[in-house]
C-alpha cells in the first residue's frame, strides 16, 4: 500500500468537499499561503494547532494526517460491531501478518462477492438447488435410456454422455468460482503494489542466457575463475543487478524469517 503525504491527504479531503484552498483558509483560520504550503508539502513547521484545526475541519484523526494510521475513521468503534471473534482480533493485533495487505484485500470491490461465495460453499446454501437440478437430469437420463432401450446407435450413446456431463458437481463448481474470484483480487492487489523503482530488476530469458554465455566464455578464456557453483550464481546475480539482500528479502517475505 502506497502511503500518501499529509499534503496529498488534505488535498484529497478538500477536493472531496468541493472546496477551494481559499475557502478552506477562511473556514479554518489558516492563511491561504500557509495552507497551500501544507498541501504542497513545503518543508516548514506545520504546527500541531494547524493539524488539529484541519483534523477537526475534515473530521479525520490527527494520526491520519500525521501518517500514523491510514484510517480516516474518528469515532470509537465497538469491536462487536465488526462481528469478529476474539481469536480473529488477536490475530490482527499480533501483526504477524501484513494488516495493510489485509486491508487492501477487504477494500477490493469484489471482496464481498468472494466472502459470499465462500459462505455459500461452507454452509452448503445451494446444495438443495443443485441437488434438485441433478435429480431432474437423472430422471431425464432414465427416461431417455428407457424409451430407447433397444437403440444402440452412436447418437443415443452421445446423448446419454451429454446428459451425464451436465450433472453439476457442487464442490468443484463452487471451489472454482471461489479461486477464480480470489485470483482476480490477488492480481489487482499485486498491480496496485507494483513499484518499478523498488522491484528487483527483471531479466528476460534471452538476457539471462546472454549473461550465462558471457560468464562461460570468461571462464573458458581464463579471464574468470570459479571454484564452486555458488560463485557462478554470485557472478550471474551481479551482472543482473540483483544483490544478496534483494534475494534474502524476497525469501523472507515469502517464507518468513
Amino acid at each position: 500500500m502506497i502511503k500518501m503525504t499529509m499534503g496529498e491527504k488534505i488535498k484529497d479531503l478538500r477536493t472531496e468537499k468541493g472546496l477551494t484552498t481559499k475557502e478552506v483558509s477562511q473556514l479554518t483560520g489558516i492563511s491561504e499561503a500557509v495552507y497551500n504550503g501544507l498541501e504542497n508539502d513545503v518543508d516548514r513547521d506545520t504546527g500541531y494547532s494547524r493539524i488539529i484545526a484541519l483534523a477537526k475541519f475534515f473530521d479525520v484523526p490527527t494520526d491520519y494526517l500525521l501518517g500514523f494510521t491510514e484510517s480516516r475513521i474518528t469515532k470509537n468503534i465497538k469491536l462487536k460491531e465488526l462481528g469478529l471473534s476474539d481469536n480473529a482480533i488477536k490475530v490482527l493485533l499480533s501483526k504477524n501478518q501484513s494488516n495493510d495487505l489485509v486491508s487492501e484485500l477487504i477494500e477490493h470491490k469484489d471482496f464481498p462477492n468472494l466472502i459470499n461465495s465462500i459462505d455459500v460453499y461452507v454452509r452448503q446454501l445451494v446444495a438443495p438447488h443443485i441437488g434438485t437440478v441433478n435429480n431432474m437430469i437423472k430422471v431425464a437420463q432414465h427416461g431417455v435410456e428407457g424409451y430407447y432401450k433397444d437403440d444402440t446407435s452412436a447418437d443415443l450413446k452421445g446423448a446419454v454422455i451429454y446428459i451425464n456431463e451436465t450433472v453439476v458437481n457442487e464442490d468443484d463448481f463452487l471451489r472454482f468460482r471461489i479461486s477464480e474470484r480470489f485470483n482476480q483480487i490477488l492480481r489487482d492487489v499485486y498491480d496496485n503494489n507494483t513499484d518499478t523503482d523498488k522491484v528487483v530488476p527483471k531479466s528476460s530469458t534471452n538476457e539471462m542466457t546472454s549473461h550465462m554465455v558471457d560468464v562461460l566464455n570468461m571462464v573458458k578464456s581464463g579471464e574468470l575463475e570459479l571454484d564452486t557453483p555458488e560463485d557462478a550464481v554470485a557472478v550471474m546475480m551481479e551482472r543482473m543487478g540483483v544483490s544478496e539482500e534483494d534475494v534474502r528479502g524476497a525469501f523472507e517475505k515469502l517464507f518468513g524469517d
